[in-house]
């Protein structure tokens, strides 16, 4: 839903006027009026998945030509976000808030550590090589001097900030973005950790912003 803070404006105007770490603060990546907006479908089943198998190999079709043929027939694919390049754990190297960093994923681990450890930045830069780092419990996290919430919206607009750094910065990463027309982009379940849930609804955001007004 969107926030009281933002309530009254359109979810359009929202989307198109503000940044896309201020969208993450007041509109919820499940906010069913997404749909149709930002993307058309649900997310796709195994049984989904093997169906769409079989008609691409019943049309002869690759897959990048049965995903162009699924966009002409309004029945866009379900994207997953896994693999090169759109995934957290992709190498795409950015700098955020002058922090480099190796990927999304690698930004996403380091604030696991103290503000003040000097391994964040090493965390950030991708030394400690692709590692899923505990919190020790901490439910919360400092980042520039302000404490934040594990899975809240301004721990999804660091993600989304952090991912919209990566697209700006590759090319290539924005191609693959675009080319995923209005498809649902997903990464795990609803209930999944704030990498899960906003990583993919920035890079929908960021594809709105991006393509044609």
């Amino acid at each position: 839903m969107a926030s009281t803070r933002d309530s009254g404006r359109p979810l359009r105007e929202t989307l198109r006027s503000r940044s896309v770490g201020d969208v993450c603060l007041f509109v919820d990546p499940g906010d069913s009026g997404l749909a149709g907006l930002l993307y058309e479908g649900r997310m796709a089943t195994v049984g989904d998945v093997r169906a769409d198998e079989l008609e691409a190999r019943t049309l002869k079709l690759g897959r990048a030509e049965y995903t162009a043929w699924r966009q002409q027939q309004r029945r866009p694919l379900n994207h997953m976000i896994s693999g090169a390049p759109l995934a957290s754990d992709a190498p795409a190297p950015f700098v955020l808030d002058g922090l480099a960093c190796h990927g999304v994923w690698w930004f996403y681990q380091c604030l696991k550590r103290l503000e003040t450890d000097p391994s964040r930045a090493l965390v950030a830069a991708g030394t400690s090589g692709r590692n899923r780092l505990r919190t020790g419990g901490r439910t919360t996290f400092a980042y520039r001097g302000e404490e934040i919430a594990v899975g809240s919206p301004a721990h999804g607009a660091l993600i989304a900030r952090a991912t919209e750094a990566k697209v700006l910065a590759h090319p290539h990463v924005r191609q693959a973005l675009m080319a995923t027309g209005t498809s649902l982009l997903w990464m795990g379940p609803a209930n999944a950790e704030a990498l899960g849930r906003y990583m993919p609804f920035a890079l929908m955001v960021l594809r709105f912003k991006l393509g044609p007004r």
